[in-house]
């Protein structure tokens, strides 16, 4: 009896420690940040039960319950995960799926620069790319010709809308800089012989992936600032009687995607029938990964990124 009262204390305890290190100090500084990326449910909504599950099998990224039914996140909510932390809020910018996404990511930064003075941000996550082939432009690639690159860009866009869109991002990017915000992208995903055209902007930090065996994959060239984890296993977080609680993203035992968002957790049957594999059998790839878990490393490279922001 003793034991059992021992014991259930000390979860209790346990529970208690976590919850408070979910939550900042007072005094600590809160970091607003914003993602400009695709998220769950979209802008519009949906006009049927239907339209939502064909809409999240086109732009879900797992199906954890193997249920055939993707779960509700898109690109820009797992980006959000990677990058959680107590000290920061995010601010969202939705890219809509009806319009195109550069000239969609266009207006978002248009927006961002015109609300930053009453709105300010410390940083802004930009996971999407606007690559070409390093081979169409002068070699070597060095960042000393970069203008050269951008005027290139600017002459590419006179007769592509979307290259007309990507060099407007650029200078907005450039723009939004000058405020003082860290900008983060990725060098993007068309291996070594690809650029990301988003880093000829000055100032903004590109990430490539710290992972050797994605070399053949994520794009690494001389506009990549640094480098970070680029690779994710989902894994089941269960409770000290082995109750399943959800999932963990990033490593750190915390639970990012919690069992009850799962799209199998309204189904009438009992949980111990529900399959909730210990492991997600697809990793998550891509340097669109790797840049909020850069700067999330960089925001708080003096502390312990083991706090978890939910339970």
């Amino acid at each position: 009896m003793r034991l059992a009262i021992f014991l259930l204390l000390l979860i209790v305890n346990v529970q208690t420690n976590l919850q408070a290190q979910s939550l900042p100090a007072p005094g600590q500084k809160i970091y607003k940040v914003a993602i400009l990326d695709r998220f769950y449910p979209r802008l519009n909504g949906f006009g049927s039960d239907e339209d939502r599950t064909s809409h999240s099998w086109l732009y879900g990224m797992v199906d954890i319950d193997n249920d055939e039914v993707k779960e509700p996140f898109y690109h820009g909510d797992i980006v959000r995960m990677i990058a959680a932390h107590p000290r920061i809020t995010f601010i969202t910018y939705p890219i809509q799926d009806d319009r195109s996404p550069m000239s969609e990511i266009r207006r978002n930064l248009q927006k961002i620069n015109a609300r930053l003075q009453i709105q300010p941000l410390d940083a802004l996550v930009l996971s999407w790319e606007s690559s070409t082939l390093i081979s169409a432009f002068d070699q070597p690639l060095k960042r000393s010709s970069v203008d050269r690159y951008k005027k290139q860009i600017h002459a590419m866009g006179r007769e592509d809308p979307v290259w007309n869109d990507t060099y407007e991002i650029i200078l907005l990017l450039e723009k939004i800089v000058n405020y003082g915000v860290a900008v983060y992208t990725i060098s993007g995903n068309g291996g070594r012989g690809m650029v990301n055209t988003f880093s000829f902007a000055e100032g903004v930090v590109t990430v490539g992936a710290s992972e050797y065996e994605l070399r053949h994959y994520v794009a690494d060239n001389p506009f990549v600032d640094v480098h970070a984890q680029a690779a994710y296993e989902l894994k089941r977080v269960d409770d000290f009687e082995g109750n399943v609680l959800g999932y963990d993203i990033n490593g750190d035992h915390c639970v990012d995607i919690s069992k009850e968002r799962l799209s199998s957790a309204t189904a009438d049957t009992p949980d111990v029938d529900k399959q909730w594999p210990q492991k997600y059998w697809k990793l998550l790839i891509g340097s669109s990964f790797a840049a909020p878990a850069a700067l999330r490393s960089s925001l708080f490279s003096d502390l312990e990124l083991n706090l978890c922001s939910q339970l």
